[in-house]
């Protein structure tokens, strides 16, 4: 939908300054279905050579879903397919269908008009290296003409490049797409223009000769932003490849508009339907007078659909509107041209299933010469909304397709697990320039869920406070970009979810607008169509299933103690992995310490120097669809205290610890450094052989201070070597006092040595005193500051990718259970989403399996062949027997056969 708003963008759209290039189209692979439709006229008669010639793609990408065919029809009605769906996913399509006619009287003085039911089918195309009947459709690579896969940038639109090509007819050749690139200010090679494209070439040999040797293009161009999705443009190029010039063609738009579905009573709300035309405007519509339809039930607002023409030979333009009842709809070439080529403006005729005609007359096309039309279909929730988006269509053609963008849609890939479902995308929206502004102005991700196959996404806001966001939703969760350049989230684990219930998950870019547009995001789309939008179905696991993190398996070689850390992997895409076994090792570097992730099974190393031990998971990159979390253990001695005695008391106490020295002084968590001074364990041993300690204040101010002597040898015994120590005091006086603050640098003792150079700022420790009233030590006095249980290069952390153990899966066999039991009616509306479906689920079982029902007479009712390679281990029951009737009420047992032994259980129907 559309509102004023939408119409300021006219200001901030380029301005035409050259001819508008070829551009390309896009659509969706036909269901299987059409390949055998062929069409036939009234007698019988088949209209194309072969059923193959026919091919048809589904535009689904904004938020009218339709079949586009490949011989000038639009539609998909008559296979009870999405034809004119508004809004995308609602079931409620308005259109029977639209078609072209052109034509006129040739020098035979016969009348002839190609109409793309008798005269039009597809012609063949290379699609792969391989001439095909089909449909170029720039969401389904592979239907792309030599399609390289590696290019997908191009010139930096964001689009698939180079492997996107369009027929033009006036060199007769194919070509690269030629979008318009505002940052060049021309049109240059790339990829689709808009976000989904579908082109396809036909003629008029139907019946095996050429009516008329016309040739044509035919592109289609769809979007899904705020303010363009509620509309499709269509490109139509009409070449005469004879010899002879042709004048005084016309050219008829039929539009067949019904708005309304089957009642169930033999009665449509077509019958209500009324025409409106502009000719001012070169658009016409038609809607419903009662504004609520029976067939869609009686809360559902009926919306307006139509079509604008956008450009015509030589403007043109419309020059005259026919309209009827569906009854009496010319059936041949003269009755079609008659009503194309008049200069009639009929009266809308009072609500009835009525049809019409946009006409264009007077067109000249000299042999050789292509002539152009194009018109856009439109819906909107009322008049004055669909003639919003009437302008808006006009506008964006005018202006080459090129208007305000959200960043780049990101790509969503899921993987469902028992009760939940792991989440995680690309960074494609956060790189991205913005073709009007020139800017990155990526602003965060909005990540909704819906429970009801994308016909809402969550609790509506309907208050969005953004005039092109006419509804919102909340989000389950957002995130914002605080600053230029801010680390983003790139996973989500979605958690209490209900096994078995289909999920589906879109995740949104949006950006930061401007004093013109307020932001925009990426739009809502269908699972498996849009690369935001993905379907996962939790299920419970597998028997004897094993997560990567239950794997995990801590090393240590050194000679101390292992660290305290902790390594979580979660497999977020299980077709992702490579290899089955992986390895955690760390590194102590001068400026910090580091780990880095090896793949066992090849020898790469995934992820290297890898800094991050906390924070918020979802910040943690995904690789080889596995996400590893890396906890190190707490930088805090276990202990401070006096170990040993030379005499009968207690004499060396902690006075005060204020932790590792830098970031106490510059509040920078992070200037703590490298893990290696830490980890070590020291003992302060008294001593008449005194330390000479040198000022901390040395490094910060860069001038010498006096050294100081403290009355102990300080020593590393994780490593047996004695080590120097720092002082932070002020002033600094060279008088050692208990109450002194001590840094102990982890650099081998040398009084002669330049302790400031060698230790100042990287390799200096904790920040502590002793206390001063209990301070007596004799020698032999020992205080020991316990290393910091944190991970080093001694630590090793090995695991493996989720998995079965055998011998887990036989223990689990009694596990198996089934859901609901007894089976009552109905099990729930998530799962039982079609009207007369019955599901019944088998879970936790093995990964491998056959499964027998019986009934109590002993009777085999169903086997069921059960496979999962992603350890969901469950396997859902339709309640149909072999002979695909439903079983009557009554007791049933089960009999699970699997590799790992066998099974029996019993449930209930009741019905």
């Amino acid at each position: 939908m559309l509102n004023i708003k939408k119409l300021a963008l006219k200001s901030l759209l380029i301005a035409a300054l050259i001819p508008l290039a070829v551009v390309s189209v896009h659509t969706m692979p036909p269901p299987d279905q059409l390949a055998s439709v062929q069409r036939t006229d009234n007698s019988g008669l088949s209209l194309s050579a072969e059923p193959i010639t026919i091919d048809g793609v589904f535009h689904n990408k904004g938020n009218i879903v339709t079949l586009i065919e490949n011989y000038g029809y639009i539609g998909g009605y008559k296979y009870g397919l999405p034809s004119g769906e508004w809004p995308r996913n609602s079931g409620h399509s308005y259109l029977a269908e639209i078609l072209y006619w052109i034509g006129g009287v040739p020098g035979s003085g016969d009348t002839l008009m190609a109409n793309s039911t008798d005269d039009l089918q597809g012609m063949m195309m290379p699609v792969g290296g391989v001439d095909q009947y089909s449909i170029l459709l720039s969401t389904d690579s592979t239907r792309y003409w030599g399609y390289d896969p590696t290019d997908t940038v191009g010139l930096g639109l964001s689009n698939p490049a180079l492997g996107w090509r369009v027929w033009d007819p006036t060199t007769e050749t194919w070509e690269y797409n030629q979008p318009y690139n505002s940052l060049a200010a021309d049109f240059q090679e790339a990829g689709p223009t808009s976000l989904q494209d579908s082109h396809y070439r036909m003629n008029d040999v139907a019946y095996g000769s050429s009516l008329l040797g016309l040739e044509m293009t035919h592109t289609v161009l769809q979007w899904n932003y705020c303010y363009n999705e509620d509309f499709m443009i269509m490109l139509l190029e009409i070449t005469n490849t004879t010899d002879q010039d042709y004048t005084d063609f016309a050219f008829g738009l039929y539009c067949d508009i019904d708005v309304g579905g089957e009642d169930g009573m033999g009665s449509n709300g077509r019958q209500e339907d009324m025409v409106v035309y502009d000719t001012t405007e070169s658009l016409a519509y038609i809607y419903d007078v009662i504004g609520i339809d029976p067939g869609w039930g009686p809360t559902v607002q009926t919306g307006v659909m139509g079509t604008k023409l956008l450009e015509t030979p030589n403007d043109i333009g419309m020059t005259a509107f026919r309209t009827d009842d569906w009854a009496y709809l010319p059936s041949d070439d003269e009755g079609r041209f008659a009503m194309a080529n008049s200069t009639q403006w009929d009266e809308p005729l009072p609500p009835t299933d009525q049809f019409y005609v946009q006409c264009v007359r007077g067109i000249d096309i000299a042999a050789g010469a292509t002539v152009r039309v194009v018109y856009a279909l439109i819906a909107g929730a009322d008049p004055a909304d669909f003639e919003d988006n009437a302008a808006m269509a006009q506008e964006l053609y005018d202006n080459y397709f090129v208007g305000p963008q959200p960043p780049p849609t990101p790509t969503l890939k899921a993987r469902a697990s028992d009760g939940k479902v792991y989440l995680y995308w690309n960074d494609t929206s956060e790189v991205a320039v913005d073709p009007m502004t020139l800017e990155n102005d990526f602003a965060g991700y909005k990540l909704y869920r819906s429970d009801n196959q994308g016909k809402t996404w969550g609790n509506v806001i309907w208050a969005t406070g953004n005039d092109c966001l006419d509804i919102d939703y909340t989000p389950l969760a957002a995130y914002s970009v605080i600053s230029p350049g801010d680390p983003m989230p790139h996973s989500f684990i979605d958690t209490g979810l209900y096994n078995g219930v289909e999920y589906w998950y879109c995740l949104a870019a949006f950006d930061t607008g401007d004093s013109t547009m307020d932001p925009l995001q990426s739009g809502f789309g269908l699972a498996g169509q849009s690369e935001n939008i993905i379907a996962a179905t939790p299920r419970s696991r597998s028997a004897g299933f094993i997560e990567a993190a239950a794997t995990v398996i801590h090393d240590y070689t050194g000679t101390g103690s292992p660290s305290d850390g902790e390594v979580i992997p979660v497999v977020f895409d299980e077709t992702e992995t490579v290899g089955a076994e992986y390895r955690v090792v760390f590194e102590d570097g001068m400026t910090g310490s580091f780990w880095h992730l090896i793949n066992v099974s090849t020898g790469d190393t995934v992820l290297a120097d890898q800094s991050m031990t906390a924070g918020d998971p979802n910040y943690v990159e995904v690789v080889e669809g596995i996400r590893v979390l890396v906890y190190d253990g707490e930088l805090e001695p276990p202990s401070m205290a006096q170990t040993e005695f030379g005499g009968t008391g207690t004499t060396l106490a902690l006075g005060t610890y204020t932790g590792p020295v830098l970031p106490y002084w510059t509040g920078v968590p992070e200037y703590a450094f490298g893990m290696d001074q830490y980890r070590g364990t020291y003992e302060l041993r008294y001593s008449t052989d005194s330390t000479m300690a040198v000022s901390l204040w040395e490094g910060f101010d860069g001038v010498p201070y006096p050294q100081t002597p403290v009355p102990f040898e300080v020593w590393n015994i994780s490593i047996n070597q004695r080590v120097s120590l720092m002082m932070d005091e002020w002033p600094v006086d060279g008088t050692w006092d208990p109450h002194s603050d001590l840094i102990i640098a982890n650099v081998p003792y040398d009084p002669l040595g330049d302790l400031t150079a060698e230790a100042f700022p990287y390799i200096v420790g904790w920040r502590f005193s002793l206390d001063e009233d209990s301070y007596a030590p004799v020698d032999g006095d020992v205080f020991t500051v316990e290393g910091a249980p944190v991970n080093g290069p001694d630590d090793v952390f090995s695991f493996k990718i989720d998995g079965v153990d055998a011998a887990m899966a036989k223990e689990q066999l009694k596990n198996i259970r089934v859901v609901p039991n007894p089976y009552f009616v109905q099990y729930s509306s998530m799962v039982e989403t079609a009207e007369g479906e019955s599901v019944l689920q088998f879970q936790r079982l093995p990964s491998e399996c056959t499964i027998r029902i019986y009934n109590l007479a002993g009777d085999l009712m169903r086997t069921l062949n059960h496979y999962d390679d992603d350890g969901s281990g469950m396997c859902e029951w339709n309640l149909r027997s072999t002979a695909n009737r439903q079983v009557a009420s009554g007791m049933y047992l089960y009999h699970v056969e699997s590799g790992y032994g066998e099974y029996v259980g019993r449930f209930a129907v009741i019905k």
